[in-house]
């Protein structure tokens, strides 16, 4: 089988030759490498240096040869777009007593650690980019596109992803997570009664886009993977409620599922981090089947949502922090407890339920990959099989 054709045989509930250890970008578990100060880790407890997936300034670095050694794999996604040319924020730094502050021209202003993107540390959000409608209007003007694909170029990029090995994925943005980012959580939340008409009109803005620029690449690629990211859940619950989501986030969602289901897309999911008990139900009714990464913190029960949702594709749920030194103990119950079970009702990709940390060790992280490539039948990976 090839990664596709596997990935598609999980996704669907048919039977692979074996599961691929599969992640996403933005949330890899264990699948896709890590950041820099986590990579250097590894490699000061024994990894061969050569191995690759280290991230700098946001971008991984020869992810191949991590997929290789650790035995993972992960989507392949679009190095184009339909449109550029924003003018963009323009910013200024500054380091201030150990920090660095980022201002931008729209007011925004964000503390955050320095060489923040070897470890990353959430930053502080002192002001953000929209305030209110005049710094929402300014944000739109200054991010709206000013050139644009022409038919031949689109035709030409996307005949190089028509006969791929790996599933492909296309994002379609997002919807409260996008006002969140904008507005911050609070303001955000308080928008959705004192301004719904400032929220309704920043995702209506994202449900043009798709329109313009992401639904012409869905119907001409026919992607294996439809994503959308949220970050909408909290430690118990969501960060909004189920009537505002209905009002708020659904069209877009629909949207969306209406487009990739007339394009015979198999997989609609989103990226969502802490509890997705109560918003899983909420994506079903919008035709989504997918979610990741259900980190185990958040409270989140896969065995519950199997019951529920016998279809509904599930990614990650293995404890990230088992890796970390001193964790080792709590490595095989962590995956034998729940992977096989999960497996065996189909439509489970294990994986970390997030991504490696700073504290992670090289012989536990191989402790962890030899357990689970064993209970998947997997038998992909040049790392040496623990003991």
């Amino acid at each position: 089988m090839t990664d596709r054709e596997r990935f598609l045989a999980v996704a669907t509930g048919q039977t692979p030759d074996y599961v691929p250890i599969f992640g996403f970008p933005g949330a890899p578990g264990m699948s896709w490498g890590c950041l820099r100060t986590t990579h250097e880790r590894l490699v000061a407890t024994g990894m061969p240096a050569q191995v690759g997936g280290c991230y700098v300034d946001w971008q991984c670095r020869d992810v191949e040869s991590w997929f290789r050694y650790w035995g993972t794999t992960g989507p392949v996604g679009l190095d184009f777009g339909l449109a550029w040319g924003a003018e963009g924020i323009r910013t200024t730094r500054r380091k201030e007593d150990g920090f660095v502050i980022i201002e931008g021209e729209d007011g925004s202003v964000t503390r955050e650690v320095i060489d923040n993107a070897d470890t990353y540390s959430m930053p502080e959000f002192r002001v953000y980019p929209v305030r209110d409608r005049a710094s929402w209007e300014f944000n739109q003007a200054h991010h709206a596109p000013r050139q644009f694909m022409s038919r031949d170029d689109i035709e030409r990029n996307c005949r190089r992803f028509d006969n791929r090995t790996r599933p492909l994925v296309i994002g379609a943005g997002s919807t409260f997570g996008s006002v969140r980012s904008m507005m911050g959580t609070e303001a955000a939340s308080l928008a959705l009664y004192d301004d719904p008409e400032l929220v309704h009109d920043i995702i209506t803005s994202a449900r043009e886009n798709n329109r313009r620029f992401v639904f012409p690449l869905i119907e001409r690629l026919r992607p294996e993977v439809v994503a959308c990211w949220e970050d909408i859940g909290y430690k118990t619950s969501m960060l909004i409620g189920p009537d505002a989501f209905r009002e708020f986030c659904a069209p877009l969602y629909h949207e969306v599922a209406d487009c990739a289901r007339a394009c015979g897309v198999p997989v609609l999911a989103v990226d969502s981090d802490g509890c997705a008990m109560q918003l899983v139900p909420l994506l079903v009714e919008c035709g989504f089947n997918a979610l990741y990464p259900f980190e185990v913190k958040g409270g989140n029960d896969l065995f519950a949502l199997r019951e529920r949702f016998p279809e509904l594709v599930m990614f990650g749920w293995l404890e990230k922090e088992v890796v970390n030194e001193g964790n080792e103990r709590l490595i095989e119950p962590e995956i034998r407890g729940k992977v096989p079970p999960l497996l065996a009702r189909g439509r489970y990709f294990p994986n970390g339920d997030h991504g490696l940390q700073p504290p992670v060790t090289y012989d536990n992280l191989r402790r962890f990959m030899t357990i689970l490539h064993e209970v998947c039948n997997n038998p992909e990976g040049e790392f040496p099989r623990w003991p």
